[in-house]
């Protein structure tokens, strides 16, 4: 399925003058206890910005992950606190969907495919059965399985199987869509085609996106700014804003100089080529 761009949007929504949504403040998360301690996150500072799409990366082991997890409210830092428009984060908030990476263990294998998205209107919305089905197809419409429907995710191939995550996350509306990796588990053509996808949804729906990646080039092409985290414990060490206009093309924007530049950048500090 080819996404359909909005060719009226050239520049990022979440510019420098947004205010922030979702705030990290000092945060930190410790592992065990005496000689088994882990400090995997140090001194965590993060703004993200209103309708901004922010990627977050770092060296494997870094804690990426579990910083994307304190700020969903689905794990506790040891210190400092998260706030989502200015209320702490203690717990999953209303507003806030968190995307998985193993998409696989994410859904129901027992509901069709129509149902496991109709399960987030069910539960956030307190619709029936009925109705959130009804509501739920247009989500599938979105990401090309309307046809699918009635299958079960067994029948579906990994790509698609992470389509009805992902049409499951904009069936809850979310404010905010943290995701974990959601792309790494898929051959690249397919994980191409998800690209297109997310940001197109992005783009049309205006809700806030947080993606946890260890790829430079799946970072540069989707973002508005990258937060690059050092080796553990980890800390931001540079927070990068792209500049790159919008709708991008898989094809073109790769080839632009500022890709090119930013791509190099980016590379050169996750190999600790650069301070």
């Amino acid at each position: 399925m080819r996404a359909v761009q909005d060719e009226s949007i050239t520049q990022p929504r979440g510019h420098v003058d947004s205010p922030a949504c979702l705030t990290l403040s000092g945060v930190g998360k410790t592992f065990g206890s005496g000689a088994g301690q882990t400090e995997a996150l140090g001194h965590i500072d993060l703004a993200v910005r209103e309708g901004e799409f922010l990627a977050i990366v770092g060296p494997s082991g870094c804690g990426k992950s579990t910083l994307l997890q304190i700020a969903a409210g689905l794990a506790r830092p040891t210190q400092g606190a998260v706030h989502f428009h200015g209320d702490e984060v203690t717990a999953p908030p209303p507003g806030i969907v968190y995307l998985f990476q193993q998409y696989g263990k994410s859904l129901f294998p027992w509901r069709t495919v129509i149902d496991n998205v109709a399960f987030a209107v069910e539960h956030l919305a307190g619709m029936g059965r009925a109705e959130a089905r009804a509501s739920s197809r247009r989500y599938l419409d979105m990401v090309g399985l309307a046809d699918f429907a009635g299958h079960y995710p067994a029948q579906l191939s990994g790509g698609m199987q992470q389509r009805v995550t992902i049409a499951r996350a904009l069936a809850a509306q979310p404010r905010v869509l943290l995701m974990d990796e959601p792309f790494s588990s898929v051959d690249a053509l397919t994980r191409l085609e998800l690209h297109a996808i997310v940001q197109d949804l992005w783009q049309k729906h205006g809700f806030t996106a947080v993606l946890v990646t260890h790829d430079a080039d799946e970072a540069v092409f989707l973002a508005d700014r990258i937060a690059v985290l050092s080796a553990r414990p980890s800390r931001v060490v540079q927070v990068l804003e792209t500049g790159l206009p919008r709708p991008r093309d898989r094809l073109e924007t790769p080839q632009m100089p500022r890709y090119l530049e930013l791509r190099h950048e980016l590379l050169a500090m996750l190999l600790g080529k650069r301070p």
